[in-house]
């Protein structure tokens, strides 16, 4: 170890096995491996990293067993001198690990702004998704790295690149973490307030849901004064005093110069109480009380399920619906004739939303029904042809068994005709015949048998088995 010490920047060294770097003694230096690519990237040995390369050229693509570039672990470290030299052994900057992240979604990861500006010149792509379907500005949300967010908006990231599984954009992650200057960068950036995930929550619900109440004002203000807007980092009693200062410049006075009061219908109320007052509707709280409904078993409730709360009238039933789908898309409680239309279309996209889901229930149905039945039709073919296989064997048995027995009744015959000249006591001619006839019967019974085994005459409802010759089944005659 003291000669690692002594000798960080001497060629000599960066040639010396792993057995020096792990201050083994002892050891023969010739038997001992060289540091790999991975290794002297990883800490910085500029000199082993470009003797690799001038060894081998492809070395800059080669991975290791993690999926890992000499270039991803530069990065990573931020060791500068490694990245140029690979870059200009032609690294590639889009290739990815076993998660899905590339050279510079690890340098964001780390927060080494200048090695990102470095992979972004060096035409890395700044959408790329990993396997969490997360951008390199969503791993930068991720670690509270500001100074990269900066440097990401200053090469035009997309800041409103969202998740596609559920919507949530860098903004709307950022303000359910809270980090109000991360937020402030966002919105710097371009980052677009009033779109909203799956769910239909802006990123301004988000935080007020996470209990951000500053955050959400201010995003809230943001959409409405752009880059005038206030500042997060001023706090939540200098955003307060700016939202009330907006609102009292933008507001029109009234007759004498006197403020009118302020519409709190933009303001989304906690409890049902308050919600049912901002819609004129205070005096139904009762009939909830008695159903024992809150704010979030209301905001669930369909026409259907109001009236059968007791709320029987037409009007009430529609106002609060339309509360109902205004708080889902976010948007103001007002009661006004303008939003009329608006309102109707939402409740309309509601019931078609509710049609489409019970239609997809009833396909997932149809379709389980269907590879029941295609289950049930695989197993009914087998047994038919396991049926058409063992009928097969019958009819091979049967065309066997009448050839025995026109042998054996033959033999008889002959047996009977000499049993006859010869006239012995002992021979009763009758006993042959009886046999012989015996045999016929059988051989007709077989030929029957035969004819209804014939794997060739094709069976069904439409053309069912050959009615049976007369007397064929009955063995209370058959000779014993």
């Amino acid at each position: 170890m003291v000669e690692l010490e002594e000798t960080w920047t001497e060629k000599s060294f960066y040639d010396k096995p792993l057995t020096v770097w792990l201050g083994e003694e002892g050891c023969d230096e010739r038997d001992s491996p060289l540091l790999d690519i991975f290794t002297a990237a990883s800490i910085g040995c500029y000199q082993r990293v470009k003797d690799v390369i001038k060894e081998d050229k492809n070395a800059c693509s080669h991975k290791n067993q993690g999926g890992w570039t000499a270039l991803m672990y530069a990065a990573y470290y931020a060791h500068s001198d490694v990245i140029n030299l690979l870059l200009e052994a032609n690294a590639s900057v889009h290739i990815r690990n076993d998660s899905g992240c590339n050279a510079l979604m690890l340098a964001v990861m780390c927060g080494n702004d200048h090695v990102v500006e470095m992979l972004i010149k060096a035409g890395s792509f700044l959408e790329t998704r990993d396997y969490r379907d997360w951008t390199a500005l969503f791993h930068a949300v991720n670690s509270g790295h500001h100074s990269v967010v900066d440097t990401l908006v200053k090469y035009r990231v997309n800041v409103n690149l969202c998740e596609r599984a559920t919507g949530v954009t860098p903004l709307m992650y950022a303000a359910q973490l809270g980090d109000a200057t991360m937020v402030t960068a966002l919105l710097r950036g371009g980052a677009v307030v009033s779109l909203t995930n799956h769910q239909g929550h802006t990123a301004a619900r988000i935080a007020q849901d996470s209990d951000f109440r500053a955050i959400a004002s201010a995003i809230t203000q943001w959409g409405l004064q752009g880059l005038n807007g206030p500042s997060l980092l001023d706090g939540p009693a200098a955003v307060e005093a700016r939202r009330t200062h907006h609102q009292q410049s933008q507001t029109p006075r009234g007759r004498g110069g006197a403020a009118p009061s302020l519409d709190n219908a933009n303001v989304q109320p906690t409890d049902l109480e308050t919600l049912l007052d901002q819609i004129g509707l205070s005096t139904y709280m009762g009939v909830f009380r008695e159903q024992d409904v809150d704010l979030k078993i209301f905001l669930t409730l369909t026409d259907q399920d109001l009236k059968e709360c007791g709320i029987q009238k037409l009007g009430p039933r529609r106002k609060m619906t339309s509360a109902i789908a205004r708080w889902h898309s976010n948007a103001p409680l007002r009661s006004t004739a303008e939003c009329a239309y608006a309102d109707k279309l939402e409740v309309e996209m509601q019931e078609l939303g509710v049609k489409l889901t019970e239609a997809l229930q009833a396909l997932q149905q149809t379709k389980a029904q269907v590879s029941q039945e295609n289950d049930l039709r695989v197993v009914t073919e087998g047994w038919v042809v396991e049926a058409r296989g063992r009928l097969h064997e019958c009819h091979q048995r049967c065309q066997m068994l009448i050839e025995q027995v026109t042998a054996v009744r033959h033999c008889a015959s002959v047996l009977s005709a000499q049993a006859s000249l010869i006239q012995s006591p002992l021979i009763q001619p009758t006993l042959f015949s009886t046999v012989v006839d015996t045999l016929t019967l059988i051989a007709a019974q077989a030929d029957t048998l035969l004819a209804l085994t014939d794997p060739s005459v094709p069976r069904g409802p439409s053309n069912p088995s050959l009615p049976r010759k007369q007397g064929c089944g009955n063995y209370s005659n058959t000779p014993r």
